[in-house]
């Protein structure tokens, strides 16, 4: 198999180069009958596992495409060579990923190229340590989503992600609060997210107490019920208020006891342990460096 895609590889560059007789046929032609070459032999070098042939094979695949003029076939090109370079690592598949949004972007084709971007963004972060490049193309998704009539929850998405990363991994506390605030209001004046806002009102809420500012804390809390009167009849809403007020008396026990009884029903995801834990910690810091532990 590996053979015959390099033979195909090897038949697609003679075509490229061409000689006098195929430029005598015309170049569009002569490219045209180069990429089906180039498509044939990237299926090939997939289907032996040649991850960087493959892409090498879609790069001059998308190269015809340019020459022909087909825009959309060259991002696809493009798109394919991301998807198999992905493989080696989120680096390799970057310059692909890229060309093939900002190509489907000139086109107009705003959500496809946030697609193409938020893949890009969520192998960065799939790999680990690398929060910094995830969380940029994590916003160049959302750009592209914003742009798209259609894609409206797709940046809500794009950018509660970016506001997660934000604060765990870069302490960037307040804007991931304005991102959860600002989804949070958006997210009551649609019937179908409305019951999400709980969800980010917490996440804005805890934020707010992380920040060891507890008039802010409970500013922010009055807000959200406020804003949304279900807010405070919720689990959610209830939790918040329990965590504010324990913070503000400086109440370990009565901190932990809030989290343990909304645990119970339902498990607090890692991003919440980790920031309640901090919490915790500077209500009553201990020295055992262990994990979170709200005992």
């Amino acid at each position: 198999m590996g053979d015959n895609a390099a033979a195909l590889m090897a038949k697609a560059d003679k075509k490229v180069k061409g000689g006098f007789f195929a430029n005598l046929m015309g170049g569009e032609r002569r490219f045209a009958e180069a990429a089906e070459l180039y498509q044939q032999a990237a299926n090939a070098f997939k289907l032996n596992k040649q991850w960087k042939d493959a892409g090498d094979a879609f790069m001059q695949l998308a190269a015809c495409h340019r020459e022909c003029g087909s825009q959309f076939e060259e991002a696809s090109a493009y798109q394919e060579a991301g998807n198999v370079l992905k493989r080696l690592s989120s680096r390799d598949s970057e310059g692909p990923y890229k060309k093939a949004s900002e190509l489907l972007a000139q086109g107009g084709r705003f959500g496809q190229a946030g697609k193409i971007l938020r893949a890009l963004a969520e192998a960065f972060q799939a790999e680990g340590g690398k929060e910094k490049e995830a969380i940029q193309y994590f916003r160049e998704a959302a750009n592209m989503f914003e742009m798209d009539e259609y894609s409206k929850s797709a940046y809500s998405q794009c950018m509660i992600i970016i506001a997660d990363l934000s604060a765990k991994e870069q302490d960037n506390l307040e804007e991931a609060i304005e991102i959860y605030e600002k989804e949070g209001e958006k997210a009551l004046g649609n019937n179908l997210m409305q019951y999400g806002a709980k969800e980010h009102f917490l996440k804005a809420g805890i934020l707010h107490i992380a920040s060891n500012d507890s008039v802010n804390a409970k500013i922010a809390l009055e807000k959200y019920e406020s804003m949304d009167p279900r807010f405070a009849t919720s689990r959610e809403g209830k939790l918040l208020r329990s965590l504010v007020e324990a913070f503000e008396g400086g109440d370990v026990e009565a901190f932990v006891e809030a989290i343990a009884e909304f645990d119970n029903i339902s498990r607090l995801d890692e991003w919440k342990t980790h920031f309640l834990f901090k919490i915790k910690q500077t209500m009553a810091p201990t020295t055992d460096g262990g994990g979170a532990d709200f005992t």
